[in-house]
């Protein structure tokens, strides 16, 4: 793969995992206890379910959301998403935020 193509590869990542952190973050600022279906997300951030199911893992295993699992949802690897305290600290921590995900 080409370096470049390689690189907005990894762009695209990050701004959808920005994305996703938002987006759960303007619902926990709603409703502090909810949980949000990934097809939303899935909506919100224009993406497929190949695309934000390998990048809800990376969030998940960064300790950044929580996955609900508690039954089969395919085609997505959950059936919930939540932002965890760490996720609520990154988001809140702007320049952090932007470190992290440069692609914002």
């Amino acid at each position: 793969m080409p370096a470049k193509k390689k690189k907005e590869d990894s762009q695209d990542h990050f701004r959808l995992r920005s994305c996703i952190l938002q987006t759960l973050y303007e619902m926990f600022k709603e409703y502090p206890y909810a949980q949000i279906e990934p097809g939303q997300i899935m909506e919100v951030c224009g993406t497929d379910a190949r695309e934000l199911n390998w990048n809800l893992v990376y969030l998940e295993k960064s300790g950044l959301v929580e996955l609900g699992r508690s039954h089969d949802s395919p085609p997505f690897i959950a059936c919930s998403v939540a932002l965890t305290a760490q996720g609520i600290d990154l988001i809140e921590n702007e320049d952090a935020f932007k470190s992290r995900f440069p692609g914002k």
